[in-house]
């Protein structure tokens, strides 16, 4: 105590004799300032005392107030002579190795802040002085050397400062890249190596060894050794920042971390192409950032309610959630968290990185992760385990957005093939699996690999669409073509339809459906509206009014479904217009096959859309909405196929339309003689419905039985009711906007 008020009585008189002496000039006061830093060293050796209770914080304050003053009062592109004297006199070399002994002990965190201050408040550009920037390298590499150490927060505050510095003038990052120093015939070595390498990561490592980049060798490997991938020590090259970086993002303080990762998306988004490369061989970044993903993902829980895994909201961050909260809320919340945090933080850095670096982490990501860890979680034999590695899947595919990680999370799950789907192929296993798991004994199952699709189908990617649907769809060997029938002829048969009478009256609408699926379409049908009310009616009439419950509780919900389908369908063409997609149907050469298949997707959402009424509520809610994302895609072979039932078709073609036609016919046939059946769809509509009549806000209901022989029957259809209307509305929108469309 008696030290301390000894030293701030010290301050005090130092203080008072300096504001007596007579007045300096800024360069004397600059040098006045620093000799008395070193003086300090060469009067105390071997004292020990902190550094607060000496005057060297004050008088690097000052030297850096009197650089601040200089360069105001100095004109533009000069240097005074406060900062030459810094300059020649190589102070920042000197204070740097005064910081590495930390003597006394405080001194590098002083030194930090010295060195944090120079770059932040001056505006000259000195980190290109060789005596600047090789003083902060050398700095640079002292930072995050030790784990948990005192200084993290200065050392973050320092790299952050020069992180900027280099984003605004993306040269200077070549500083701070170390280059070991060689011979000639070595130099000439090196250049070769120097240049782009087509492959790095799992599979570049594999394809040299001939071993399949999946294969569990190599799958052990990856994840033990992961640094082998890409390193320092691999080269000798040094990208000194980057390193101490990653070394402070592993920081226990989150604050810490957090602003040692921002700082890495500074570095990754630099334009320079060597520094990218770099990132890329030379330090252990991709790999580091997909162990870190791994093991994130390795922590999470064995079992989690589908309900909270879907409300999970994660933003990479400092939202933080305490063990304490973790089991106030769901076990295993914060390891959920901080997963999908971590991936968001992939996911964003991608977004604005460097196209190398944004590329090679992606396929990092893909090849340690999803080949690795993801495949085998998600086609193992345990339904429950398939189940939730599923369900991650899915709320991963929700989370990414950065074109080049979700191209790479689309060609783990589709693969890459673009030419027409033959039938009985099964490569990829993943997206084979995945589409027979829909049709899977386990209802659980098959409704999240239904949801799995229903994401995909969301996203911004053209694979997506062309993989799944429009490759078997392009060559257009489902339309049957038909001689053309003058208009004479066309209008007699018109007479003639319209003068027959349905023999049964009691189905209202539902006998003329027939008789219009019969006409020919016309020559040109998307300019006439009278086609899309026929469209529009062909839907509306499948189910017989008898069979419709929304009309009996006077809210049919039509003008919602019109609503919806029309801001959907407009978020669609804005997602889908740079794929310039025709405006007419197509036909594609290499697209044509002899025998039309309209791919094993859209084959099992017919079959299972063909037996709805065997389908639990859940299952047919999920299928509908699938089947209505495809429906309001704007190509117009998909429009046609899924939405005119007066497309002429090859003999064995199903059609989305066809399948509703049996449906009712099959409806009728099981249902038609209950006499209370209007009553009984009354009421289950009451129990299902919400404040909302849309069909997907239809709410889930837990399995009851109040007198009904079949429930599930009577769900199904209302939900084909529903269904009905929404597809006429997709129809109705659709053909508005193209007759709409600018010519």
């Amino acid at each position: 105590m008696k030290k301390k008020m000894f030293s701030k009585f010290s301050n005090i008189l130092h203080n008072a004799v300096e504001a007596l002496a007579p007045q300096l000039s800024l360069k004397e006061e600059f040098v006045h300032h620093w000799k008395s830093v070193t003086a300090f060293f060469m009067d105390n050796k071997g004292q020990k005392l902190p550094i607060d209770q000496t005057q060297i914080p004050e008088h690097l304050e000052q030297m850096v107030v009197l650089l601040k003053e200089e360069e105001l009062n100095a004109e533009l592109d000069s240097t005074g002579p406060c900062m030459e004297y810094l300059l020649q006199h190589k102070l920042l070399d000197t204070l740097y190795s005064l910081g590495r002994t930390d003597h006394p002990p405080g001194m590098k965190q002083i030194v930090l802040q010295f060195f944090t201050k120079l770059l932040s408040r001056l505006k000259q550009p000195i980190l290109a002085h060789v005596s600047v920037h090789r003083a902060v390298n050398r700095l640079v590499k002292a930072c995050g050397e030790v784990q948990a150490a005192p200084t993290e927060s200065e050392e973050i505050q320092f790299l952050c400062t020069v992180c900027s510095l280099i984003k605004s003038t993306p040269y200077l990052v070549n500083f701070f890249i170390e280059v070991p120093k060689l011979n000639s015939d070595a130099r000439k070595t090196s250049l070769t190596k120097d240049a782009p390498r087509p492959e790095t990561g799992a599979g570049h490592m594999a394809q040299s060894a001939d071993i399949p980049a999946n294969s569990p060798d190599t799958r052990t490997t990856h994840i033990t050794s992961p640094n082998t991938a890409n390193g320092p020590c691999s080269t000798g090259r040094n990208f000194s920042l980057m390193n101490s970086l990653l070394s402070l993002s592993h920081s226990a303080d989150s604050r810490v971390a957090v602003k040692a990762c921002e700082g890495l998306m500074l570095c990754s988004s630099l334009p320079e192409e060597t520094a990218a490369s770099w990132i890329i061989h030379d330090t252990r970044f991709c790999t580091e950032m997909t162990q870190r993903l791994i093991e994130a993902y390795l922590k999470l829980p064995a079992f989690i309610s589908p309900a909270d895994l879907e409300n999970a909201e994660a933003k990479w961050g400092l939202d933080v959630i305490t063990e304490s909260e973790d089991h106030k809320t769901f076990l295993g919340k914060r390891h959920l968290v901080s997963f999908l945090s971590w991936l968001d933080y992939c996911d964003q850095l991608i977004s604005i990185a460097n196209p190398m670096v944004a590329k090679s982490l992606a396929k990092s990501i893909r090849e340690l992760f999803l080949n690795v860890i993801m495949e085998p979680s998600v086609l193992q034999a345990s339904e429950a385990g398939a189940t939730l590695a599923t369900a991650y899947l899915n709320r991963c595919l929700r989370t990414v957005c950065s074109p080049e990680l979700l191209s790479e999370f689309c060609f783990f799950i589709l693969g890459h093939e673009r030419l027409p789907e033959q039938i009985g192929e099964t490569t990829p296993e993943i997206r084979h699996r995945l589409i027979e798991r829909c049709n899977h004994l386990s209802e659980e199952l098959s409704l999240v690999t239904l949801k799995l699709f229903d994401t995909l189908l969301q996203k911004d990617d053209e694979h997506i669409m062309h993989n799944l649907v429009l490759r078997n769809l392009l060559g257009r060997n489902y339309y049957k073509v038909t001689p053309v029938v003058s208009e004479e002829v066309n209008s007699a048969q018109d007479k003639e339809d319209n003068s027959k009478t349905p023999n049964d009256t009691s189905l209202g609408k539902e006998d003329n459906i027939k008789q219009d699926s019969k006409e020919k379409p016309s020559v040109n049908r998307s300019s006439s509206r009278t086609e899309v009310h026929k469209i529009v009616n062909c839907f509306l009439a499948l189910l017989p009014e008898q069979l419709k419950s929304s009309y009996q509780t006077a809210d049919s919900g039509y003008d919602m479904y019109l609503r919806d389908a029309h801001k959907q369908y407009r978020h669609i063409c804005e997602m889908t217009d740079p794929w310039s997609w025709p405006k007419e149907p197509v036909v594609i050469k290499r697209f044509v096959v002899d025998d039309f298949y309209e791919g094993a997707f859209l084959r099992m959402l017919l079959d299972k859309m063909s037996h709805l009424l065997e389908q639990s509520y859940p299952v047919n809610l999920q299928l509908t909405s699938v089947v209505a994302r495809l429906a309001l895609l704007p190509h117009p072979n998909l429009t046609e196929y899924l939405l005119d039932p007066f497309l002429p078709v090859t003999d064995g073609t199903r059609t989305l339309f066809a399948v509703f036609q049996k449906l009712s016919s099959e409806i009728r046939n099981k249902l038609h003689a209950q006499s209370d059946l209007s009553q009984q769809l009354v009421n289950v509509r009451r129990q299902l419905m919400g404040t909302s009549t849309n069909l997907h806000h239809l709410r889930p209901r837990p399995k009851f039985c109040q007198g009904y022989e079949d429930q599930n029957q009577l769900e199904a259809i209302i939900v084909m009711e529903e269904f009905c209307k929404e597809l006429s509305a997709i129809a109705f929108v659709k053909h508005h906007s193209e007759v709409n469309r600018p010519s």
